[in-house]
């Protein structure tokens, strides 16, 4: 069943989708009145909906199943990556939205080139709302600005920390008494992190991990070592 994304289905019992996605049901879907999607609200929730109108612009829709929450066993994996160039950060957010990343922090480290504005990042953000449409998932993952190793880590003094680093791995079983219900998942830029930086993250017992033989891009880093600690925490 075909998705749209609306912040207000709690509130309402008829929903009128606008611009982006009533573009996207329209003329991307070709839906008409009488057919149903599922409308999500970013936030977890997501109900069964009936269009009974269109214009050209909007499209009405009446709220016609349940409203389901979601519940999930999948461990908070946040994602602080260096942004990679051009459009290999689009899909490394989208490929990080699919996976079920609860957020994205850009990381500005030492060696970053990437810094992304605050238009780039509202285009990751609607990556985001796409890409829950085609997985399926009722919660966005958020995207936050850019934001420096050294202030990431004064913000989070107290979350567990697991780096991407080459070298010798933390052992799962390390990993997993280091994680509660919350980790933080750090993957630096081409070149990696700096040994000062590296030092810094040791200090605030960062646990590492590392890909065997083969050193791995930043988007690829990013997707990889995500999946792996889902699935591995789960």
């Amino acid at each position: 069943m075909h998705w749209a994304f609306h912040e207000k289905i709690q509130t309402s019992k008829r929903i009128i989708l606008e611009d982006s996605e009533a573009h996207h049901v329209l003329h991307v879907l070709r839906m008409k009145p009488g057919d149903v999607l599922v409308l999500f609200d970013g936030m977890g929730c997501s109900v069964e909906a009936t269009i009974c109108a269109v214009t050209r612009r909007e499209v009405t829709c009446e709220i016609s199943g349940i409203l389901k929450t979601a519940e999930t066993s999948v461990p908070g994996v946040r994602v602080a990556a260096a942004p990679p160039k051009a459009d290999r950060l689009r899909w490394m957010v989208e490929k990080l939205t699919e996976l079920g990343v609860t957020e994205y922090v850009p990381l500005q480290t030492e060696r970053t080139i990437v810094t992304p504005g605050e238009t780039r990042l509202d285009k990751l953000r609607a990556t985001v709302v796409s890409a829950c449409k085609q997985c399926g998932r009722s919660s966005l993952m958020n995207v936050r600005e850019l934001c420096s190793l050294d202030n990431l880590l004064l913000q989070e003094p107290e979350t567990p920390i697991v780096v991407a680093h080459p070298g010798e791995a933390a052992s799962w079983e390390s990993i997993r008494n280091h994680v509660c219900s919350d980790v933080l998942l750090l993957i630096g830029p081409e070149g990696g992190f700096t040994p000062t930086e590296i030092q810094l993250l040791q200090a605030r017992q960062a646990r590492t991990i590392a890909w065997p033989d083969t050193i791995l891009r930043t988007e690829t880093a990013a997707i990889t070592f995500a999946a792996v600690l889902i699935h591995r925490l789960t």
